[in-house]
């Protein structure tokens, strides 16, 4: 939508084609409906906030765009800004009230829809001009921005269909794993803490080198750990496993507390001499949910009767290796339909930073979750939609 506009303001005739029955079926569930369209802290913008096997490729849509510039675009369309801290919404808190002033403005610009129209191949002709064959349609062009997301969430209609068209026209793609997901773990014991946040630090750690670190509100679910922290390392996890290397996460439970074993181990000493009169079941209140407690005891092998007073050194320093270092072994990822985004896509090598367009054929361009670039949860991802489709419409137009 943001690349139609760009080059649709530019005098040129531009047609979406829609396979769903309206635009922005994605779009319109973003930040559990409220849409968190952009994000103003760029720091540790390449590598920390967005990822791909060249995250410097984003760097020149992005600064050619800026969250600053997108928030005066859409407010020009009609959409005012909310702001919780950094993170930037419609005033409305309704994602959907971004998808009306996108499709108004198309409407406005004589943007040309059709909907319903299942795309089914992408070629070039020997004469320049791009073929686009649907079911009973034939659509040409000169030229062609593909648009089509990843293979995340598929039932909005990202199926995957654009990368099978890139690598007919001559692309490679980067390995597509799901992003911003929950990670599943070996072991029974997280049906006994499901339900529970907490705020932690994450470590993770593939075949024994540690590759990121993350911290936030985890939540700890029946099959193993998710929320923002974890969804952040999901992508490392995911392509470590593959490959089929061991990958698993570390987790300190009292981050604000203890950073290492030793610094636990003398926060529990203390703790215990001043709690010697009660038993261990009781041990954690106060400090962490009693569901989490409760594991830590089992997995240490502590009886919950036994008195406070009576623990050993070796209990001691088996607590404190559980509290800052629980080792959750990782089996899997949510798969593309639990996934907000995904990892990989076109390899950016072939594509143009500044304007988006192939380097391998003439005329043919990509915007958005399509190429190797993923940003992490707080509005990245849409900014990089926005910032690509606004560099490749225009560069399409000139």
């Amino acid at each position: 939508m943001m690349a139609a506009i760009e080059a649709a303001r530019a005098g040129e005739q531009v047609i979406v084609v829609e396979r769903n029955p309206q635009v922005g079926k994605k779009l319109a569930t973003t930040g559990n409906g409220r849409c968190n369209y952009t994000n103003l802290d760029m720091s540790d913008m390449v590598g920390g906030k967005y990822r791909g096997q060249d995250p410097l490729f984003c760097e020149t849509a992005l600064k050619g765009f800026s969250p600053d510039q997108v928030i005066r675009w859409f407010t020009d369309i009609g959409v005012e800004p909310k702001y919780r801290g950094d993170y930037v919404y419609p005033n409305s808190d309704q994602a959907s009230s971004v998808v009306w002033a996108l499709q108004d403005t198309m409407e406005h610009l004589r943007v040309k829809m059709m909907y319903d129209t299942l795309i089914t191949s992408v070629k070039r002709h020997k004469s320049g001009v791009f073929i686009a064959e649907a079911e009973g349609v034939s659509i040409s062009a000169d030229r062609v921005i593909l648009t089509t997301g990843s293979r995340a969430v598929p039932k909005s209609g990202s199926t995957g269909d654009g990368y099978v068209w890139a690598k007919a026209l001559g692309h490679s793609l980067v390995p597509v794993v799901p992003a911003l997901t929950a990670i599943r773990c070996i072991g029974r014991q997280y049906k006994d803490m499901a339900g529970v946040r907490t705020d932690v630090k994450l470590r993770v750690r593939i075949d024994g080198s540690d590759v990121a670190t993350e911290s936030g509100e985890l939540q700890l679910v029946d099959y193993g750990i998710s929320g923002i922290p974890a969804f952040q390392i999901s992508r490392f996890v995911a392509y470590a496993l593959r490959k089929g290397k061991e990958a698993s996460v570390y987790i300190n439970f009292i981050p604000h507390i203890a950073g290492t074993k030793d610094e636990a181990y003398d926060f529990y000493k203390k703790r215990a001499e001043k709690l010697t009169y009660k038993d261990m079941k009781s041990f954690f209140n106060g400090l962490l949910n009693q569901k989490l407690g409760n594991v830590i005891l089992q997995l240490a092998h502590i009886d919950g009767k036994l008195s406070v007073g009576g623990l050993t050194d070796k209990q001691l320093k088996a607590l404190s290796s559980l509290s800052v270092s629980y080792k959750a072994e990782c089996e899997s990822v949510n798969p593309f339909q639990n996934a907000q985004c995904a990892a990989g896509g076109i390899n950016t090598s072939e594509v143009d930073p500044e304007t988006m367009e192939s380097r391998l054929v003439k005329g043919l361009y990509f915007a958005g979750e399509i190429l190797d670039i993923d940003g992490i949860c707080g509005g990245y991802n849409l900014q990089w939609a926005w910032s690509s489709g606004y560099a490749a419409g225009r560069a399409a137009a000139r």
